[in-house]
């Protein structure tokens, strides 16, 4: 390659979620990656001089490197990134089943949950199971919510035990918040330099995640989240990065 470049880069982001102890999961290709940046530092130690020529001047200095840091921004996720937002994990979230005379207590004019997503085929009845009531009439069903609320002017009162029936379907997958402390990744770029059509390959061991940024649910606009963290040097090895250049 010559010796004087421009560049633009673009790559596609290879992520291996590391276990807690360390241990590779595999890469995959994760999400479209907005921004990848690497980021050296270092501290300065200087003697300075007290003398009547030299007061307040460096006689001496030493630059000493500090841990690099990465910054990783995605504009498009998948469920293993969505959750890493979080710290947290990915699971299945419900499977299909049905259930069968859940005790409930009435709350007029309010929601109270059944415990699961997606609901059909409802059925409310009183606590001996001898009436039905009638949906519409006496009660309202957020399906998706799984979620009961008992009309004012309906049948039911207030504080009277139900026995709710229904069927429920299985559903994606569930994120549970803040359940990993530790989190480390590794990181492979798949990329181009667009300045001058050169390809590269970029390596990252170990990544140890610190804060990353807000993550709105509500909202009128693409999320965009990002990824900060230490690079650690694997055991055995001089770097924590490596930056190849394929042509």
């Amino acid at each position: 390659m010559s010796d004087f470049f421009g560049f633009v880069g673009q790559a596609d982001a290879y992520i291996d979620i590391l276990t807690d102890a360390g241990v590779s999961t595999g890469m995959v290709l994760k999400g479209n990656c907005k921004a990848f940046t690497p980021e050296p530092h270092f501290g300065t130690k200087e003697l300075i001089g007290n003398g009547l020529n030299n007061f307040g001047q460096a006689i001496c200095s030493v630059t000493i490197p500090k841990p690099m840091t990465a910054t990783i921004v995605f504009n498009q996720l998948d469920r293993d990134l969505f959750a890493l937002a979080f710290f947290g994990t990915s699971s299945a979230a419900q499977t299909s089943g049905t259930m069968t005379d859940k005790a409930i207590t009435a709350i007029v004019g309010k929601g109270v949950s059944l415990g699961r997503y997606l609901v059909s085929d409802v059925v409310v009845k009183d606590s001996s199971g001898a009436t039905t009531y009638n949906a519409g009439d006496d009660y309202t069903v957020n399906t998706n919510l799984g979620m009961i609320t008992v009309l004012a002017d309906g049948a039911i009162g207030e504080g009277d035990g139900l026995l709710v029936s229904c069927s429920y379907a299985a559903a994606g997958a569930s994120m549970e918040a803040m359940t990993k402390s530790n989190v480390r990744i590794a990181v492979k770029l798949d990329g181009k330099n667009y300045a001058d059509g050169k390809t590269f390959v970029t390596e990252i061991y170990k990544m140890r995640l610190a804060s990353s940024s807000d993550f709105s649910l509500v909202g009128s606009d693409f999320v965009e989240v990002t990824f900060k963290g230490t690079l650690e040097t694997p055991e055995g090895g001089s770097t924590p990065m490596k930056h190849v250049w394929l042509s």
